[in-house]
């Protein structure tokens, strides 16, 4: 196929609807430190890294944990999420679809997640690893979302320049982290998520219409190009 060489799917929120686990998670986490989250501190950490998560929960808590108790919170969160994961995980709606369409059309899609690899493994087990190339997640590079990073490393990896990929992101850290890097991106935001200039909600490209539901790769192949024309435009 001309024109988009890569899709680049996030994990947490687009492919598979994993932000109740973690919501939970985060929550039962800042209880344990001592103080319950607001909605609006937990909505902080959506799409963060798990550093910054912990730590954001530490300083609402009135803790100033060490490096070394960082990593231990972080530990604690992955277990609980682990385990919040093995008993089941939805994929979104258009998902399936698109990721069945997009493996026999020749064109490579990617993971590019905060997560760390633990996890991300335990869920493309249920997404199917199968239906992508490869994945890069928040433990293997030096930054996590809304750093650029992991999508650099994923084109990089893939062999292309970062506006050959269309990026599909549904939290405010992971637009602005593909933004950043210079690629093509939709967004599918949560109803309190901010989508950065840079990026273009799918209800713009859908004329109303949220989400993948309904979409082939023709249509992403579309949103694409259109969103090259605004770049030149």
């Amino acid at each position: 196929m001309a024109g988009m060489k890569a899709i680049l799917w996030d994990m947490d929120g687009t492919l598979v609807d994993t932000e109740p686990r973690w919501g939970e998670a985060t929550y039962a986490m800042a209880a344990a430190m001592g103080r319950e989250l607001t909605p609006e501190v937990r909505a902080a950490t959506v799409g963060g890294t798990a550093d910054g998560t912990v730590r954001l929960c530490a300083e609402w808590a009135g803790l100033d944990p060490t490096d070394e108790e960082v990593e231990k919170w972080i530990s604690w969160i992955y277990d609980r999420v682990s385990v919040l994961f093995a008993q089941g995980l939805d994929l979104l709606p258009g998902v399936p679809g698109l990721l069945a369409e997009g493996a026999v059309s020749g064109v490579p899609m990617m993971v590019v997640t905060n997560t760390f690899r633990s996890l991300t493994d335990q869920a493309l087990d249920t997404i199917g690893s199968d239906r992508f190339v490869g994945s890069i997640c928040g433990d293997e590079v030096s930054a996590g979302k809304p750093d650029p990073t992991c999508y650099l490393t994923a084109a990089d990896r893939l062999g292309i320049a970062p506006d050959d990929c269309l990026v599909l992101e549904d939290s405010t850290n992971g637009m602005t982290a593909a933004v950043r890097a210079g690629c093509r991106v939709v967004g599918l935001p949560a109803a309190d998520a901010e989508v950065p200039e840079g990026a273009v909600p799918v209800s713009t490209l859908r004329g109303g219409s949220t989400g993948l539901d309904g979409l082939g790769i023709a249509d992403l192949q579309f949103f694409w190009e259109h969103l090259g024309r605004r770049r030149v435009g």
